[in-house]
């Protein structure tokens, strides 16, 4: 009997009541759509499916769902001594996949409970439609699929893919200096216009084989790194890679460990500096984000390597239709924990991913998994990237992801992000000292916790650490995204940059220079920012335009009908006109920001342990704690004058020794010296706008709030070591309470 007549005879006998309840079932349906939505709007919460109470599920008369929902669940339906249940199928925005995550109270015990990736079961081959997913091979990955992937990225993707943007690869011509010839098994310089593979890894506390001056020569003797060299032992990762090239049908790989020669300090700098320019230039990167270190593997290469694990679980959502679970435990590997694989990430074009046992596809143009190939784009973070207007809320973001994870050794917190500000010197006039913009530094300086922070300490033996107290690099754990959104008050109208909602605006107030050791002479820092902010926001449209800017009356029309228009500099002012530059015509600025000569060798990066300046301290007293706002983490305390009275409050940026409740109140009464650094002003109003940006003290009682505008002193708390000041913490004082205690001039050291 042909297919068709067999389905269409079985739904002719359904039961008419069987029928009616697979008809009418609203919880069936709903999950269908969410299943079968497209990917950009699975993430709206209309579209979500919630079940809040046990009986739903125990005593539906729907015979379908329950148990497809206690099957991804391993939840047991006969359980009589459930007391709460609440679980959701929620989608995500941009992703193919359901998940169903939720919580169980059984017995006065509550636990969280989730499935795995939910996919509709693709039929066949050619069935597109009829679902997303596919089942594949639970021991070996299809190495045509990946060689696939690659090729359909090179012939579809065009510039999308295929360029490195320009800010990182400096037209192409910057590329490793030494690269593995898998068909020679040995290390060569690389060909020009040859493409090459890179490799990002965990080291872990393996020891590894590396490249050093004593065995370079020997390096590059053919059959060098073969696998039958028993004196050259190669991880299990990077042999693997090696395999995992061939397969793609490449030539050439390259690793950190076998291609920068490790104990040649002028290669290494060299090589790292370049970091994001190899792994932007190279045609693909291999990322192997399981494992705890450089043995790990990739599994599942049949012939090469071993198997591996992908587990999937098929369901039945109701008859004709089922559902497949990728059972992914790849969450929170290493690799993604670890300081130096960040801007591998970041810069690689296109990145082949082995994780949690599966594989998977992403470049700008696509996502790709193994269960199914038609997936939206990763991102425009390489086009992000390329802009030649400097946005320090991009940069202040990556810091924040970026300080959150390990370093083996800590004083290495510069160098592991160093290809990153190697990136934006293009964009930021001045380059950058210490991790912080010189063209905004009296700003950039302000960055504050958002929870409590681990001083950084080096562990190795080199004289030249650099991890100062006033740099986040000199701390680890997290920042605030938040801390230099005054920096954002030039963005007028713009659909790849926000401006600064939050009417918080700084001022400087001393003259910082830096010095790369005690005995060197002082290097003035230029706020050019700022002065731009004055010459062309604030001091009137009469100035010349620089170059590349054009100037427009603010009355002309957004270039977009309905684009939502940022406030000015000054907020109370309304500005008489903005500014277009000609690399983003479509972006409108209120005032112009310093640009680098495009001509001129990007500013190279300043790694300096001391900052210096002239100004003003008073010695203060510690207060009670205030409870942080917005669900931010860390310590808060007010600060007192020497009349008791409130001034102001500090944020601290570690946790004071001894046990949490009394190192806290050891706090209060504690006399304390700070310095100012800059001047802030908030509208007393600003709270209705964004309220998840207000200031800590901002409720505080002792706060007066009865002016238009809260002025403030922006101060560190500071404490001195061989006649050398370090940065404790951040805090805001108010500025007439601040002036009103006994101030003196000092010429301030901060290392």
């Amino acid at each position: 009997m042909p297919d068709s007549m067999r389905r269409t005879r079985c739904a002719k006998h359904q039961s008419p009541k069987r029928h009616a309840v697979q008809k009418k079932c609203q919880i069936c349906q709903k999950l269908l759509n969410l299943l079968q939505s497209p990917a950009e709007i699975r993430g709206q919460l209309e579209n979500h499916v919630t079940i809040r109470d046990w009986k739903d599920l125990v005593e539906s008369k729907c015979p379908f769902h329950p148990k497809f929902i206690a099957s991804a669940l391993r939840l047991d339906l006969t359980l009589s001594a459930v007391e709460e249940i609440s679980i959701s199928f929620l989608g995500y925005g941009g992703h193919d996949h359901v998940q169903i995550q939720g919580s169980i109270k059984v017995l006065g015990k509550s636990k969280l409970i989730e499935s795995g990736e939910l996919y509709i079961l693709r039929k066949g081959p050619d069935s597109q439609k009829q679902g997303s997913a596919r089942l594949v091979n639970p021991l070996w990955v299809d190495h045509g699929l990946l060689r696939k992937w690659k090729e359909t990225c090179l012939s579809s993707h065009g510039d999308m893919c295929g360029v490195a943007h320009e800010q990182t690869h400096y037209k192409g011509h910057i590329r490793p200096t030494w690269v593995i010839d898998i068909w020679r098994q040995c290390l060569v310089h690389p060909p020009q216009f040859q493409p090459y593979v890179a490799l990002s890894y965990v080291w872990g506390g393996t020891p590894t084989f590396m490249a050093r001056l004593s065995n370079i020569a020997h390096l590059q003797n053919s059959l060098a790194l073969s696998n039958g060299k028993t004196e050259i032992t190669i991880p299990r990762t990077i042999r693997d890679a090696m395999s995992c090239v061939e397969r793609l049908g490449e030539r050439y790989l390259w690793v950190d460990s076998l291609c920068i020669v490790q104990d040649d300090p002028v290669h290494k700098e060299t090589e790292i500096g370049r970091m994001a320019s190899i792994y932007a230039n190279a045609l693909l990167t291999i990322i192997a984000s399981d494992g705890t270190d450089a043995n790990g593997g990739l599994p599942g290469l049949s012939g090469l390597t071993g198997p591996r694990s992908a587990t999937q679980v098929v369901h039945t959502l109701r008859p004709g239709i089922q559902v497949v679970e990728n059972m992914s435990h790849a969450e929170s590997t290493k690799w993604k924990t670890r300081g130096w694989t960040y801007q591998e990430s970041v810069f690689s074009r296109r990145q082949l991913f082995f994780e949690g046992n599966w594989v998977r596809w992403i470049c700008q143009g696509a996502i790709w998994r193994e269960v199914g190939e038609k997936h939206g784009r990763q991102g425009d973070m390489q086009l992000a990237l390329s802009r030649v207007i400097p946005d320090p809320s991009l940069v202040l973001n990556m810091i924040v992801q970026y300080n959150m994870r390990d370093l083996t050794y800590p004083e290495d917190a510069l160098n592991g992000f160093a290809g990153i500000l190697n990136t934006f010197t293009t964009s930021f006039d001045g380059g950058f000292i210490s991790g912080l913009p010189a063209a905004m530094f009296y700003l950039a300086l302000l960055w504050e916790p958002f929870d409590i922070l681990t001083r950084r300490a080096a562990k190795g033996s080199s004289a030249d650490v650099c991890l100062p107290s006033w740099s986040w690099i000199g701390w680890k754990g997290a920042l605030s995204g938040f801390a230099w959104s005054s920096a954002m008050d030039f963005v007028r109208s713009s659909s790849s940059m926000e401006g600064s909602r939050f009417f918080d605006r700084v001022t400087p107030l001393v003259q910082w220079h830096w010095r790369s050791d005690l005995k060197a002479p002082e290097v003035p820092i230029q706020d050019t920012w700022f002065q731009y902010k004055q010459k062309y926001g604030i001091g009137g449209p009469q100035k010349p335009c620089p170059t590349g800017w054009t100037r427009y009356s603010a009355e002309v029309e957004p270039t977009s009908p309905g684009k939502f228009i940022f406030s000015g500099p000054e907020p109370s002012n309304s500005p008489t006109c903005f500014y277009k530059h000609d690399s983003e015509p479509e972006s409108e600025f209120w005032y112009p920001v310093p640009l680098p000569d495009p001509l001129r060798i990007p500013n190279k990066q300043v790694a300096a342990p001391f900052i210096s300046c002239r100004t003003r301290r008073a010695y203060v007293y510690g207060g009670e704690v205030i409870t942080p706002l917005y669900r931010r983490g860390g310590i808060v305390i007010s600060v007192r004058g020497n009349k008791s009275e409130w001034i102001g409050a500090i944020r601290l940026q570690e946790r004071p020794p001894g046990p949490d409740e009394d190192n806290i109140k050891s706090l209060v009464g504690q006399k304390m010296e700070l310095v100012e650094v800059a001047l802030g002003r908030v509208p007393r109003d600003a709270r209705k706008w964004l309220e998840h940006q207000v200031l800590d003290e901002w409720d505080h009682e002792g706060r007066p709030g009865q002016n238009e505008i809260y002025e403030y002193y922006h101060v560190f708390w500071i404490e001195w070591k061989d006649g050398i000041a370090y940065r404790k913490a951040m805090g805001r004082v108010e500025k007439n309470l601040w002036e009103a205690q006994a101030r003196e001039n000092i010429d301030l050291i901060l290392g």
